[in-house]
């Protein structure tokens, strides 16, 4: 980037622009997607936020089988400032998910060099048809959350890797002139170039700890710590391994020492260090070798645009999915293989010539990121079944990978492409993998928990926002027949989200065979309210005035 504070400002101008946009596209793209009513473990995590302190809510010692408490603090502010609007829920994680997306521009950005290769990574992540999750339910902050600290410890990681590369040619100690630094000067360049390692190093570390506590998943990255101090013990300046020992073990002790808190925390909460399995499962007691296997290799499938599972999971299988989409899946694949090829033989091409240090530089930072997908990959593949929210984090390291490649193919060395060219296979790749998983997105309503979310919605459109809480407060909620088979949690629960008391008091969620099960003299004092169930809507339908006695 020039020095010129004209161009700078132009710069930054375009940057905020560019930021502008793809905040505005956040909102764009999940504009259809509602939360009116909670449901499932929204409205269960509501009941907590209803009827605990906050300590009792983010530090539940002995009484869950989960220890979030990172998470669980960040979601009871969320609470306190939706409050009763529980429409704001999906506003707050659009706001949320746009701060990743941001931080995915500027990553991107940064390591291809190039703006519109971070602004197509930022619209890829926020297209995605993975962000399902993030954006429909409340607890999809936990998802963002967690997302977020595992992509920047990446990149941490990825800069401390780097950091222990920045040697002069030949390995000798000179200024910016080309001449000798006396000894006092060198040891002090090469303090200034360790403490920059464990400025992003230590950092990485703490974030990982935080990352536990946010979902317990994440504790699989841990040996991308040891990876990268391997790499910049094997890669470093000699002058930069007279360091102390202190730092040094410092350094090698912090990873272990995070993740022994880690255990000991969750063994003294929970009783256990292993994180449970999804659905109420145990890991320990569902896992097979062949069945995470098969998951690992859906997942893959996934970020490559191929849904590789039930309807149910995913909306739309990919043997279900239209010839034409499938062409584009299959051309966006080909565009990304196109930079992935022309980077192994960059690579292979340093190996064979005069740049096998920069060769080694690109395996070495080539297996951080892959090994960070693949222990995602992994770390969710354990359980019962693959959920593609689980993935959202895979596929934005592979974006950032991606980005990497782009910049790494159009620096210097080995075989260069002019970054134009691999940015415009990248483009390539952004409008076709936007336009399928637009596309995707049109089938949310068959994943397993949409019609209930649906259903609740309607409820309480057909209740809070036609009569208003003074209209519903005190009064019985008659709900014929009760296909949809709600329990008694959520008829005594439901409307305290709407109550900024949490009580609700008075209003009762009944269920009658028909309206004869009414009592008569309520209908006539209209002390009621009757809805019917109307299922090939996922919804229901206030016949109140079609019931009361003229």
């Amino acid at each position: 980037m020039s020095k010129d504070p004209e161009s700078r400002k132009l710069n930054i101008a375009a940057d905020l622009l560019l930021m502008l946009l793809i905040a505005g596209f956040a909102f764009w793209v999940n504009r259809d997607i509602r939360i009116k009513g909670l449901y499932m473990d929204d409205l269960y995590m509501w009941s907590c936020y209803g009827e605990q302190s906050i300590w009792e809510f983010a530090f539940p010692i002995g009484t869950s089988t989960r220890f979030r408490p990172v998470y669980w603090l960040a979601t009871y502010l969320q609470m306190m400032i939706v409050g009763t609007h529980i429409t704001r829920f999906v506003t707050f994680n659009i706001v949320c998910n746009i701060l990743v997306a941001w931080l995915v521009f500027l990553l991107a950005k940064r390591l291809s060099g190039c703006r519109y290769a971070g602004a197509a990574s930022a619209v890829c992540y926020l297209a995605s048809r993975f962000a399902y999750y993030q954006i429909g339910q409340a607890l999809g902050l936990m998802e963002t959350m967690a997302l977020l600290m595992a992509i920047v410890i990446l990149y941490l990681l990825f800069l401390y890797i780097r950091a222990g590369r920045d040697k002069p040619e030949n390995g000798a100690d000179t200024d910016f002139t080309g001449g000798s630094l006396s000894r006092h000067e060198s040891r002090s360049r090469h303090r200034r170039e360790d403490s920059s390692g464990r400025t992003c190093f230590l950092p990485a570390v703490v974030l990982y700890f935080l990352l536990a506590f946010t979902h317990e998943r994440y504790i699989s990255l841990f040996p991308l710590f040891y990876y990268a101090l391997t790499i910049r013990a094997l890669t470093e300046p000699k002058g930069m391994r007279m360091r102390s020992i202190r730092d040094r073990a410092l350094l090698w002790a912090a990873p272990a020492v995070a993740l022994a808190l880690i255990v000991l925390i969750r063994s003294f909460a929970i009783g256990k260090a292993l994180p449970a399995g999804t659905g109420g499962t145990e890991v320990t007691e569902t896992f097979h070798i062949g069945e995470c296997l098969r998951y690992c290799i859906s997942q893959v499938f996934y970020i490559f645009g191929v849904n590789d599972g039930p309807e149910h999971l995913n909306g739309l299988p990919w043997d279900q999915t239209p010839p034409e989409i499938k062409r584009m899946t299959k051309f966006s694949v080909l565009a990304i293989g196109l930079i992935c090829i022309a980077f192994a033989l960059k690579v292979i091409r340093e190996l064979v010539t005069e740049h096998r240090e920069e060769a080694g530089k690109h395996v070495a930072e080539s297996l951080l990121f892959g090994g960070f997908i693949a222990l995602c990959i992994g770390c969710s593949s354990v359980t019962i079944r693959v959920e593609m929210r689980w993935i959202y984090v895979s596929y934005t390291a592979a974006l950032l990978f991606a980005a990497y490649m782009i910049g790494e193919l159009s620096g210097t060395g080995g075989l260069t492409v002019r970054r134009s060219l691999v940015t415009a296979l990248f483009l390539v790749y952004a409008v076709l993998s936007v336009r399928c998983n637009l596309f995707y997105r049109g089938y949310y309503s068959r994943l397993y928990f949409w019609p209930n979310q649906l259903r609740m919605n309607s409820l309480a459109e057909q209740t809070v926002e036609k009569y208003g809480t003074d209209g519903i407060f005190g009064k019985d909620i008659y709900i014929l027949e009760n296909t949809y088979e709600m329990t008694d949690f959520y008829a005594r629960t439901f409307f305290k989200t709407y109550d900024p008391e949490k009580k609700a008091e008075g209003t009762r969620v009944l269920f009658a065979d028909s309206i004869a099960s009414i009592p008569p003299e309520d209908l006539k004092e209209g002390r009621v309210l009757v809805l019917e169930e109307v299922p090939e809507e996922n919804a229901y339908r206030d016949i109140t005035d079609s019931v009361i006695p003229e």
